[in-house]
């Protein structure tokens, strides 16, 4: 009864976090805090479906970053007369998980060399490591999430663009980051920025302090040194 109770009490608050999250706009500071204290919530619950193959965490990425998106769709979305938050979530997870599996032949050769690129710039998001357990990995991001938002030192309020003063790298980083990532056509158009410029920039300046917190944190391989 007690273990029923603690399941209903979990759920009506990530309803009601879920409620708010919908109230403010994508890519909001609003919004993020709200996600951010969901993904905690989820999970310290324990409650989304675990397995140990390889491609765990990045279906779990994938289907924080579809579900954030989507949970105000009105079609697609969560809806709390049908079932509770966690029930929501752990049938994307596990829709996701299969199509990870009906491909994994094929991507089995790019999941040997995950660092290689054809010439292109590697985001150090893609280079941390997925711990072993996956409440580690929703435990990374959130912990990803709270430094950006919460940017203690002020390190990245005050690395400032030069050409865009209105730009800083905590602005970039909030909307590039899972789970309301955003397309940089959106945020060149938000900041009236060009496109090009913005996302070298970030390239340049958001990626190497990316990388800083991810070795201080253990979470960086020896290869990203």
């Amino acid at each position: 009864m007690a273990g029923g109770s603690s399941a209903h009490e979990l759920n009506q608050r990530l309803q009601a976090l879920v409620a708010e999250a919908c109230t403010h706009e994508l890519g909001s500071v609003q919004r993020q805090a709200a996600f951010a204290q969901i993904v905690t919530l989820v999970m310290r619950s324990g409650k989304l479906w675990c397995e140990s193959t390889p491609y765990y965490a990045d279906a779990l990425q994938e289907m924080w970053r579809y579900s954030f998106e989507y949970i105000d769709h009105p079609e697609d979305g969560y809806k709390p007369d049908v079932c509770r938050v966690t029930t929501w979530l752990d049938d994307r997870l596990k829709k996701t998980l299969r199509r990870y599996r009906d491909r994994k032949g094929r991507q089995n050769e790019r999941h040997l060399s995950p660092l290689q690129t054809a010439g292109g710039l590697v985001d150090p998001i893609d280079q941390l490591v997925a711990p072993a357990d996956p409440h580690s990995a929703l435990r990374l991001w959130s912990r990803l999430l709270s430094w950006v938002q919460e940017d203690p030192d002020e390190t990245l309020r005050s690395r400032i663009c030069k050409q865009y003063p209105h730009i800083s790298a905590q602005c970039l980083l909030m909307r590039r980051l899972p789970p309301d990532e955003r397309s940089w056509d959106d945020i060149s158009a938000e900041f009236s920025a060009d496109k090009k410029y913005i996302a070298q920039w970030y390239s340049r300046y958001c990626n190497p302090l990316l990388r800083q917190w991810g070795k201080a944190q253990g979470y960086l391989t020896s290869k990203c040194e």
